[in-house]
């Protein structure tokens, strides 16, 4: 009893001291917008800043906001006016000088999305993505070397990010650089294998389709559990066919014991791989049996 009277009096002090914050943000148009906007409500949006927006002298972060909704909404020419307004009356919002240099990439302006960059870099010289913005552009200018190499320096900043080497793929896949693009995702894949899913799907790298590289990768399992991982591995009379009667059993058998998962499975001939406290793989067993394997890192779980 008295552990559930801490814990509700810690809620109750939480609230109090949240209360503030709520409020001020309810009634910040400006907050607002972000919601609706992060909603995919643009218009709405509109209409909530307008009381910031429509004066004399226009707020330069609702303008801001009002420039993405109007983006959103298909209102490119208007979108721009509001976003070159916003930054003519505060040029510190570094985000603005990054959503203008990704319109000048849309109009093929890559000399003015690399002055763009260049201000959203003095705002904030240390940001990672100065780099792999710059690198972007500089690929799409045919400038493979010099890309490469901001493409590198900003590796170097996150050495274990799957999401770096991913971005690095995608940018490499969009220029036509297929070679580049799935050396790049196979590291990706090696920090966080849930990025060969990923790709499988992202227009990226729509042209490396065709790729048996490509494809051969998106069909490898390489993933290489760490020392000390559980495993616990079954055969059933099922055989692994794909999305059929054995994976049904298998997601079925979490949902009765509620054990939750990630509802983006992956799913190939071979195998399919199931993510949650467990890596689940399903794939084909001798005599035609289907093998269910579990793995779990270590530390996590007993072997129990």
């Amino acid at each position: 009893m008295r552990r559930a009277v801490a814990l509700l009096s810690t809620v109750l002090t939480l609230a109090a001291a949240l209360a503030p914050a709520l409020a001020a943000q309810q009634s910040d148009p400006r907050a607002q917008a972000r919601i609706l906007i992060d909603a995919g409500r643009p218009e709405d949006a509109v209409a909530v800043l307008k009381p910031l927006t429509d004066r004399a002298q226009p707020d330069p972060a609702a303008l801001l906001l009002r420039s993405t909704a109007r983006l959103l909404m298909g209102e490119s020419e208007a979108g721009r006016r509001d976003l070159e307004r916003a930054l003519q009356l505060d040029p510190a919002q570094r985000p603005g000088w990054l959503t203008l240099a990704g319109l000048e990439i849309v109009d093929k302006r890559y000399d003015a999305a690399l002055a763009a960059l260049e201000k959203a870099r003095q705002l904030e010289p240390t940001a990672a993505d100065n780099q792999l913005n710059v690198g972007a552009v500089l690929l799409l200018q045919g400038k493979l070397q010099p890309a490469t190499e901001h493409f590198a320096r900003y590796l170097e900043s996150s050495p274990a990010s799957a999401q770096a080497y991913y971005l690095v793929s995608t940018n490499y896949g969009l220029a036509g650089y297929h070679a580049l693009a799935i050396q790049h995702l196979r590291r990706a894949i090696e920090l966080d294998e849930r990025s060969r899913l990923r790709a499988r799907t992202d227009p990226n790298f729509a042209e490396l389709e065709t790729s048996r590289a490509f494809q051969d990768l998106l069909l490898s399992d390489t993933y290489q559990p760490p020392p000390g991982t559980l495993r616990a591995a079954q055969l059933y009379p099922l055989p692994y066919d794909g999305a059929g009667k054995l994976f049904d059993a298998v997601i079925a058998a979490l949902q009765t014991l509620r054990q939750p998962f990630d509802p983006r499975v992956e799913v190939t001939p071979e195998w399919a791989l199931i993510w949650g406290e467990f890596r689940i793989k399903l794939a084909p067993g001798a005599g035609g049996k289907g093998l269910v394997e579990v793995t779990a890192p270590p530390g996590k779980l007993t072997a129990e």
